[in-house]
């Protein structure tokens, strides 16, 4: 059994985001310059607000720009398996740093919503779980699982090499080893 398994961000993909944030700065940047006429004369009331829309676009995808160019010279983790647990850091719901303990998993399985796939993993204990999360992050997971999903949800969409199905044998596996261990 190995001691861990680690699924890292594809790069194509990555750079896909890369290009269509540049996109998006290069856009909010145009924005700025936009004057509008209504015909009888410059509406500054208008112009003032394409210009604060532009420059709140610029800020934001040229902030989110330079994040995904760190994180793509970087290779971005997105599940890391271990004999004690796992991280995940799949998506912006993740649980980022914090290790979920195998001994506290009841249940892996697949969910799909909308068409998108998931790992859905319950918790043994979800009262506690669901305590120990901030109020943003808890009536996201509340409201995922009103769609039957379990606590944690982890998507392998933007995974290198690793389909769904083969992360989910991966995380069975050393789910079920801890177990025997234990």
């Amino acid at each position: 059994m190995k001691n861990e398994f680690v699924v890292y961000e594809s790069k194509g993909k990555q750079l896909l985001l890369i290009i269509a944030a540049i996109i998006m700065v290069g856009a909010s940047f145009l924005v700025i310059f936009i004057k509008q006429n209504d015909g009888y004369g410059t509406s500054y009331f208008l112009n003032y607000l394409i210009v604060i829309f532009g420059l709140l676009g610029v800020l934001f995808f040229g902030f989110g720009t330079i994040f995904l160019i760190k994180e793509f010279v970087a290779g971005k983790q997105l599940i890391v398996l271990t004999q004690d647990g796992f991280y995940d850091y799949s998506s912006a719901m993740a649980t980022k740093d914090r290790l979920i303990s195998w001994q506290d998993v009841a249940d892996i399985a697949t969910f799909s919503t909308m068409g998108q796939p998931f790992i859905t993993v319950k918790m043994k204990n979800s009262e506690a779980f669901l305590a120990s999360l901030s109020s943003f992050h808890r009536k996201a997971v509340q409201a995922n699982l009103k769609l039957g999903a379990y606590e944690i949800s982890i998507t392998a969409q933007q995974a290198k090499g690793v389909s769904l199905n083969q992360l989910l044998k991966e995380m069975t596996l050393f789910w079920q080893n801890a177990n025997e261990v234990h």
